[in-house]
């Protein structure tokens, strides 16, 4: 979805410069004050459709977003609506300011990694196995929100040596290359053939991974085994 030309710039964090006379602060119920730490939300939902009135805004049908249809914040100033800011300061105390900001700016692909694994997804039980295909941001966060939900292995499947890397250290208990090693073998050995409960796709790629979802599935003890695409991609699963 994307409307160029338009300024890049969806994942970020900043500071409050100037706010309207009838907004108000979230976190303190008053107007907004300058220099109050933020990040933002990319998607501008319209609060006023069926699917906005269902919870689901990323499925608004008048969605703008930020950096692909509408300008984001690769710039110094970004202009957003007060409802889709979010207050950072609870975090200034125990990280401090710079680190503060660069979670900040993680709060975007964090949120996609829970939606789809938890909410999407239906989270799991513990004890439970996940396997995540792609090793980027979200599916790197979506280790760790899998991990921390009580994930027995959280198998993850990336050709980059730097972001299976990565993924050890945010909670993936294995972390294999799919070009050396076949992806399904690899889940099925790992989980002595149980399989998983949750697959992630957060390739891109979905038809050239989708002949190791299947064989997951098919060859794998588990049971009704949920399969969540996250990535945008022009493919469709075959």
């Amino acid at each position: 979805m994307t409307a160029f030309p338009a300024t890049l710039g969806h994942e970020f964090s900043g500071v409050v410069v100037e706010a309207g006379e009838d907004v108000i602060n979230k976190r303190t119920g008053r107007k907004y004050e300058a220099g109050e730490a933020v990040c933002s939300e990319e998607m501008i939902w319209c609060a006023q459709c069926k699917p906005c009135a269902d919870g689901f805004p990323n499925h608004c049908e008048r969605l703008q977003e930020l950096g692909f249809s509408i300008d984001g914040a690769y710039s110094k100033y970004v202009k957003v609506d007060a409802r889709y800011v979010w207050s950072l300061e609870g975090l200034r105390d125990l990280y401090g300011d710079e680190k503060m900001f660069e979670l900040g700016s993680l709060v975007e692909p964090s949120s996609v990694a829970f939606n789809a694994v938890i909410e999407r997804g239906g989270g799991i039980r513990a004890g439970e196995n996940v396997v995540i295909l792609g090793g980027g941001p979200i599916g790197a966060a979506a280790c760790a929100v899998l991990k921390r939900s009580g994930a027995s292995a959280v198998i993850l499947s990336e050709p980059s040596q730097s972001r299976r890397d990565m993924a050890l250290t945010m909670g993936a208990t294995h972390a294999i290359d799919p070009t050396e090693v076949s992806a399904a073998e690899a889940v099925l050995d790992i989980t002595n053939g149980v399989g998983a409960r949750i697959i992630l796709e957060a390739t891109g790629l979905p038809s050239i991974v989708w002949p190791d979802v299947e064989r997951i599935i098919w060859e794998g003890k588990a049971l009704n085994t949920t399969v969540v695409l996250v990535a945008r991609a022009d493919d469709r699963i075959p």
